[in-house]
């Protein structure tokens, strides 16, 4: 990781890393909450408890916080490594999911379906990241925009109830973790 933030002449663009991680750590002290630290843990892509032992093991040897704030921040990475272990057991399993609930681009279970004027049906969000990159369908590369997308409410409760059931059945089994 390290190796990767070499820079030759560092001076020449004010890359200064000690103070980079002084002002980072500053900031997660400074927001340092169970919100925030739920908010890291939600960040299933990037939370990494290894990253922030790094952070501290580097600041320790190179003097960068005092003790106290590297406990604090080794808590910090603690409690959010805590939620995220709860937020996976928690997870219920809908992998398993009909293919009408599921996403046709991103084949994930579909939380706000809407339907386009191709007749195609996508969720809110990856047809909306779609958009921002191109106003078109993406089945039928005719013009689409937001507003031309029609919520499908029926689907939606249908797979809200499929949800529920789901949920119900793996808290019935004692399990609802994946």
């Amino acid at each position: 990781f390290r190796k990767n933030l070499k820079v030759k002449t560092p001076e020449k663009y004010g890359w200064e890393p000690r103070r980079l991680l002084s002002q980072l750590t500053d900031i997660y002290l400074h927001l340092d909450c169970d919100g925030f630290a739920a908010a890291l843990a939600g960040d299933e892509r990037s939370f990494k408890k290894e990253l922030f032992e790094d952070a501290a093991n580097r600041m320790e040897r190179a003097l960068i916080k005092t003790a106290s704030e590297i406990e604090q921040f080794r808590n910090l990475a603690e409690k959010a490594n805590e939620i995220a272990i709860q937020n996976i057991k928690k997870e219920v399993d809908y992998s398993d999911a009909p293919d009408e609930f599921r996403d046709p681009l991103m084949d994930t279970l579909m939380e706000d379906p809407v339907t386009l004027p191709s007749g195609k049906v996508m969720d809110r969000p990856v047809i909306m990241r779609h958009l921002l990159n191109s106003s078109t369908d993406p089945f039928s590369r005719q013009p689409l925009s937001e507003d031309m997308l029609q919520p499908a409410i029926e689907l939606r409760e249908r797979i809200l109830v499929w949800k529920r059931e789901k949920k119900k059945a793996a808290s019935s089994l004692g399990r609802t973790a994946k």
